[in-house]
């Protein structure tokens, strides 16, 4: 069986260890160690990534018990081989630090009667799931709670007991394992079994902030937080980006939140008063427009569907609209009552010069293709088949 070198001291970011076996899979070397301080992902905790001779560790899975592996970017050591290795310590001291403040915001949700269905540590936001509904204000209570467990500084242990003990203690959720069971102690506040690694004092978390919830399953919530040195460049990159509007905006920093809203209304005014100008420009223009085929190319691209439901109502009048866009040609036509032909099949027409796909009812059908140089060509040709 591996030696568990992270499980004996978190803190080691060195080791030396005998390479067992070696292996290729997807394309890449994998090596398995009588001893290890990499942890494999396991318990919602992503795995280490650090160096083990000249190679990258760049991951660690647990395929069967006893069996880490070591996948490795770079030459891959022998079988028999003595290797040194070292942990990117940055990566495992902010996994602890996430670690134990869901340990800590667990036991306080746990307190406030919301007991924990699922953790998730891989990703850049650290999520838990709780049973039940969740209002903010709930959450909030627990995030106090959270932090002041946390600068309580209460020292974190860690202990294994024979399962046969488990009654005794007030664990939250009951073990995954059988046997030897591993136990996150922190403090008198909370009492877990975990495998995961930890920090030793509940003060080095720093920091926990809970960012939004959400329902998942129809009935649990889904809790997003981060604790430690994320919340410092989460802080970072939230002031700098709040002072760098406060001064495009001319607002001091309390103001932004206000000022913004104002602009983002009178942005929705204008955008609704910009609609309704386009819905009169393209009803003037179908009223006066004269023959029985308008074809023609606007320049804004938003007027084209308005345009086109306009003609649709004209009598007797065929429109072939386009534009572009991003790149992209956009072709609308409609065909007023009285018309003897049907707007999809004039647009297949100026879809198959622009390479598009596009569709729509026999009074008005639109679609878009890549050929955007090829615009005046796709309207010329519908033009051509409407007056055939």
């Amino acid at each position: 069986m591996i030696e568990r070198l992270y499980r004996q001291d978190a803190y080691r970011t060195a080791m030396q260890a005998n390479v067992t076996a070696v292996r290729e899979r997807k394309g890449r070397s994998e090596v398995l160690l009588d001893a290890t301080a990499f942890y494999p992902t396991a318990g919602g905790q992503a795995h280490d990534t650090g160096r083990l001779g000249a190679a990258r560790v760049v991951d660690v899975q647990e395929d069967a018990p006893g069996e880490i592996w070591h996948t490795l970017e770079g030459a891959a050591p022998a079988a028999g081989e003595n290797v040194e290795g070292e942990i990117d310590w940055a990566r495992r001291f902010d996994h602890m630090q996430q670690h134990t403040g869901e340990h800590i915001l667990g036991q306080s949700f746990f307190r406030l009667q919301r007991p924990i269905a699922a953790v998730n540590m891989e990703g850049r936001i650290c999520t838990i799931d709780l049973e039940g509904d969740v209002p903010w204000e709930l959450a909030l209570e627990a995030e106090t709670l959270a932090n002041e467990a946390i600068w309580a500084a209460h020292p974190v242990r860690t202990y294994e007991v024979d399962e046969s003990e488990i009654g005794r203690l007030p664990l939250r959720r009951p073990p995954k394992v059988q046997g030897r069971i591993r136990i996150v102690q922190i403090g008198e506040f909370d009492w877990s079994a975990c495998g995961g690694t930890h920090v030793a004092s509940s003060a080095e978390v720093g920091l926990l902030k809970i960012f939004k919830l959400e329902k998942v399953r129809g009935t649990d919530t889904r809790v997003f937080f981060n604790c430690g040195r994320r919340l410092l460049a989460d802080y970072r990159l939230k002031h700098d980006f709040t002072a760098a509007l406060g001064l495009r905006l001319s607002a001091a920093l309390e103001m932004v939140p206000e000022r913004t809203n104002a602009l983002l209304d009178e942005l929705t005014a204008t955008k609704r008063e910009l609609a309704q100008a386009r819905t009169r420009l393209a009803r003037e223009m179908a009223a006066h427009a004269s023959g029985p085929v308008e074809c023609r190319q606007v320049e804004d691209p938003a007027l084209l569907t308005e345009l086109a439901g306009a003609f649709a109502q004209k009598e007797g009048a065929i429109a072939l609209l386009g534009a572009k866009s991003e790149g992209r040609a956009l072709l609308a036509v409609a065909c007023g009552p009285g018309v003897g032909k049907k707007a999809g099949d004039l647009l297949k027409v100026g879809l198959a010069v622009v390479q598009g796909r596009g569709g729509g009812k026999p009074d008005l059908a639109q679609g878009s293709g890549p050929e955007a140089g090829r615009l005046a060509e796709a309207l010329e040709a519908m033009r051509a088949t409407a007056l055939a």
